[in-house]
């Protein structure tokens, strides 16, 4: 952000407004308001790649500490800025993009890298031979026609099923008085917090109900953290590496529990979040639970105190305290009576598959939809390979789980399930050989590719060997079949079964998300030359 006399420090003049190093804060309103009421501002964008800056907007003088963030506003005259989805197709007004500049002023790579510079300078669909550089930062356009911030697109993460914006956090956290320079990290499924001051201390508890009469409740950090000052790295931005890591287990816990019910749900509550203690009064989700946990929980409260509690009753009252009074005031259920079960001839699809193969129809028609459901699974081999015992394996866990092996056509355009046995109801395993240069574009590729549900099976498995040893292991299901928790069951049940009659070793780690989750396991060694 420059004041107007902060173009003079192109000329080496003094400037009486700026100081070293406010240029390359986030304007957010209250540190705009300081300044707007001195001095004609102007909030500026740019990174280093596309000669510092890209953008430029005047501050209105009459910005409140409370207002909307200023804009970055327009791209400079020599510059042509990009609001992309993930298909690298503009969106509209209003919605948010990563920005993508280009223009003279973007360089032209990095030096001695690259792979990191194929992956950040990409060519320009709209200006033949040009290249425009991907900055990794959110916007989107206003109807004035000017550029909002948005935050970073490597900073979102999903905490409790929500995906959360950590700038997003990071802005209201700063804007409270008594903090000069906050950051916020996601860790083991939690947000935490970190405060430098602005005075000798902060009042952790004032910051947190500010944050709470700010935010929605699962976008406040379940620690706040008081800092001296922020670790920097040598290019002046936040070390979020290291930032030091809370002790979770040393949180206060609250009063312990003081009645038999309490008591039971405390021990619950452990189990399902994998804690040592739980006090009667802390919320289950300030303790990293999230909402498959939330069903966990809702069951085995069922099966332990013969009592229904609904899910949202556990929203509404995630402490012990409160789901104690809920539970104490139920009436005792009996569990629903267990028989045989026929399957009719044709079974129906339940509300969510039937969501799930309506859209697989549609996305067959927009090009590059296709895979937008499809989760991937990621396993790195070393050792010596039986295909033949590893097609046995994966054979045998499409065999244990039905889900794996229906498909979904359709009678008059009405779908219905149908379960495949013997050969057709097993994924055939693809076998490609890849240079390790070439292993995250085909893991990529392999994300990519869609799946029509009435005929194939959800879910498909190649595996790429890389040589000397090594493979990778790619596992590609459909939602219709699998969610994030159930493919951790089947990277459990499959890895169990390859190490009993495979007889390789499993190192690296299990990765699913989006393709940018593939480049850690890439970046764990899975890189060469090769052909593919």
């Amino acid at each position: 952000m420059w004041c107007r006399r902060c173009w003079a420090c192109w000329t080496r003049t003094r400037c009486r407004v700026c100081r070293p190093g406010c240029w390359r804060r986030v304007a957010h309103a209250d540190l705009a308001s300081r300044w707007a009421g001195r001095a004609r501002v102007v909030n500026t964008y740019g990174p280093t790649e596309t000669t510092v800056m890209a953008t430029a907007g005047a501050v209105d003088a009459g910005i409140g500490p409370q207002d909307r963030p200023p804009t970055i506003g327009r791209p400079l005259n020599n510059v042509r800025t990009y609001v992309l989805d993930d298909l690298l197709q503009p969106v509209p007004p209003g919605v948010t993009g990563e920005l993508y500049v280009a223009g003279p002023g973007v360089a032209r790579g990095y030096v001695g890298r690259p792979g990191l510079t194929a992956e950040r300078f990409v060519a320009c669909p709209w200006s033949t031979g040009e290249r425009m550089y991907r900055t990794g930062d959110l916007t989107r356009w206003t109807p004035e026609g000017e550029l909002l911030f948005a935050g970073r697109a490597d900073a979102q993460v999903k905490i409790r099923g929500f995906r959360v914006e950590l700038g997003e956090v990071e802005t209201v956290l700063a804007e409270h008085e008594a903090v000069a320079h906050a950051a916020v990290t996601a860790r083991d499924n939690r947000l935490v917090g970190y405060v430098v001051p602005a005075a000798d201390t902060v009042d952790i508890p004032d910051v947190r109900a500010y944050l709470l009469g700010r935010l929605p409740e699962f976008m406040v950090p379940t620690a706040l953290i008081m800092l001296d000052a922020m670790p920097l790295t040598v290019n002046g931005k936040v070390d979020r590496a290291a930032l030091p890591a809370p002790d979770f287990a040393d949180r206060p816990t609250g009063r312990e529990a003081e009645t038999d019910t309490e008591r039971r749900l405390c021990a619950l509550f452990a189990e399902v979040l994998g804690v040592e203690r739980v006090g009667a009064e802390v919320s289950f989700f300030e303790l990293g639970g999230d909402s498959l946990l939330a069903m966990r929980l809702v069951a085995r409260v069922r099966a332990v105190l013969d009592v229904e509690v609904g899910i949202g009753e556990l929203f509404a009252e995630p402490s012990v305290a409160g789901l104690a009074r809920l539970v104490d005031g139920a009436v005792a259920t009996e569990g629903p009576t267990l028989r045989a079960w026929e399957r009719p001839g044709v079974v129906p699809l339940s509300f969510a598959q039937q969501r799930m193969w309506f859209l697989n129809r549609l996305e067959a028609t927009v090009p590059g939809a296709a895979a937008a459901y499809n989760l991937p699974l990621v396993l790195r081999l070393s050792g010596a390979l039986d295909v033949g015992a590893l097609e046995a394996a994966l054979g045998d866990v499409a065999d244990r789980h039905e889900s794996l092996r229906t498909v979904f056509p359709d009678n008059d355009g009405v779908p219905y399930q149908h379960l495949l046995t013997g050969a057709d109801a097993r994924p055939a395993l693809r076998v490609v050989e890849c240079g390790d240069d070439r292993v995250e574009d085909v893991l990529a590729g392999h994300l990519r590719c869609g799946f029509d549900l009435r005929v194939e099976v959800p879910w498909r498995v190649w595996l790429v060997v890389v040589g000397g040893g090594e493979f990778v292991l790619s596992v590609v299901a459909h939602h219709v079949a699998v969610d994030g928790w159930s493919m951790g069951v089947l990277a459990r049940d499959g890895g169990w079964r390859m190490r009993r009659g495979v007889g390789v070793g499993c190192r690296s780690g299990v990765c699913w998300g989006a393709v940018r989750g593939l480049r850690v396991v890439a970046a764990g060694g899975v890189g060469g030359s090769g052909r593919c």
